[in-house]
């Protein structure tokens, strides 16, 4: 197996469970995100995009295109898992996720300022498993609209590798 594919597997991996397993970051409640918060809450982006549209100060179309953004983003892992045959799908697979902890690392440095309304999407106050998943583990940076925790990183990691197998040679 070559290392172009090796890492794909990896990364694949990482990405799903970050994706499902680990949470991302909480606010205050604590509400957690993370990929089955993601899950619970994707249609309510399709059928009260109006609403949502007017919290984030953007046309409603906009929220249906982000609505695709992150049901790709949900199935970037296995997009990725399948990147070690098709190296094109690894590269996809893997640009999303990194784009998503982009964004929540700025949020949580208050870039925008009030990134709340741009998240909600993500939280989810009951935890799947009470005190399994979830996984939360808080990490820097923190402030008072929320705190990074370990899954925003694992899955970086993973996205990044993804990236790295994509790009490699499948040898």
């Amino acid at each position: 197996m070559g290392a172009g594919k090796g890492l794909s597997i990896l990364a694949g991996i990482l990405i799903i469970v970050a994706t499902f397993v680990l949470s991302w970051f909480t606010v205050a409640g604590p509400e957690y995100a993370y990929g089955i918060g993601l899950v619970k809450n994707i249609m309510g982006m399709f059928t009260d995009a109006a609403t949502l549209a007017t919290s984030w100060g953007v046309e409603t179309f906009v929220i249906y295109i982000v609505a695709v953004v992150y049901i790709l983003f949900l199935i970037s892992g296995i997009l990725v898992l399948i990147g070690a045959k098709v190296r094109v799908l690894a590269i996809i697979g893997a640009i999303v996720p990194i784009f998503l902890c982009y964004a929540i690392i700025a949020g949580a440095l208050n870039i925008p300022p009030d990134f709340y309304p741009y998240i909600s999407v993500f939280l989810d106050s009951e935890p799947l498993v009470a005190g399994i998943i979830p996984f939360d583990l808080p990490l820097a940076p923190a402030n008072a609209s929320a705190t990074v925790s370990l899954g925003t990183y694992i899955l970086l990691a993973g996205g990044v590798l993804g990236l790295i197998g994509g790009i490699m040679g499948r040898d």
